[in-house]
């Protein structure tokens, strides 16, 4: 959760890089490194007039650190503050298949919230129309005969206590690739989210998801999502994961300060708006 916000347009100045500033110098600091060494422009150490000061890329999106500061980088247009972040939120919508209502946008909502009130939402969908199980091989010791018998296994560990059968069977169950990444998804949001609806949208997926593994292969896990019929309803909730926490996309940015980031290049325009890469 958040507890001060910086909000700025692309390439302006976000804060002094001074004693007084402290820790939010050394995190800022470290994430300017970062983006540096990536070559993503999303925030920069510059100088003026003898004076160092963080400064906002031509990247857009937001950043939440570890202390509760979340740093908002808004497209630069002609209009107000609600108008960018419109523009924004149009540009994560069509990044991830989501379809974008301006009228349903609240102009009081950050770029981050929205983020998660789109994941929160589709995830629910997916959970109230029923999340897919698969069948899963599992091995164990029961007191009754499910599957097969694995003998040498049985004898090893039941000579002694002959009322078990140690066996391998099929069980179905919904900890399969599609619902790991969202429960790591949302495991991830739920910390920086300050919009109530939100926190309590995550929590229920979080419960309803609770025999679900944590994924320890990103990767491998993407690689186990097919695009199938069945799987349609997951497509834009998918998406977000992707963006959220698979490097390869290259909007999520991480950093020792950095609870979670997503960032969208959009370079400038000679007219002065953005228009996406």
């Amino acid at each position: 959760m958040y507890t001060r916000l910086f909000c700025v347009s692309v390439n302006e100045k976000i804060a002094d890089f001074s004693s007084e500033n402290g820790d939010l110098s050394e995190m800022l600091g470290e994430f300017a490194e970062n983006c540096a060494a990536d070559g993503r422009k999303a925030v920069a150490v510059s100088h003026r007039n003898g004076k160092k000061y963080f400064k906002a890329g031509s990247y857009c999106g937001f950043a939440s650190l570890i202390d509760g500061t979340l740093v908002e980088i808004l497209p630069h247009t002609k209009g107000s503050i609600a108008d960018a972040r419109k523009e924004l939120c149009a540009e994560f919508c069509r990044r991830c298949g989501f379809a974008f209502d301006p009228s349903g946008l609240d102009p009081e909502m950050n770029f981050m919230e929205y983020f998660i009130s789109v994941f929160a939402g589709e995830t629910m969908k997916i959970i109230k129309s029923g999340v897919l199980s698969t069948y899963a091989s599992r091995e164990e010791n029961m007191t009754t005969v499910h599957g097969t018998i694995l003998f040498p296994e049985n004898i090893r560990r039941n000579l002694i206590h002959r009322e078990r059968i140690y066996v391998r069977h099929d069980v179905f169950t919904p900890d399969r690739a599609e619902n790991r990444l969202i429960k790591a998804a949302a495991a991830k949001l739920i910390k920086v989210t300050g919009n109530a609806h939100s926190s309590h949208l995550l929590k229920e997926a979080l419960s309803f998801l609770d025999e679900v593994s944590k994924p320890y292969n990103i990767a491998a896990e993407f690689s186990k999502c097919i695009n199938t019929r069945n799987t349609k309803k997951y497509s834009t909730t998918l998406n977000i994961c992707r963006m959220l926490l698979d490097k390869r996309e290259g909007t999520a940015f991480s950093g020792k300060y950095i609870s979670c980031a997503q960032f969208y290049d959009m370079p400038v325009q000679p007219s002065g708006r953005h228009k996406a890469s």
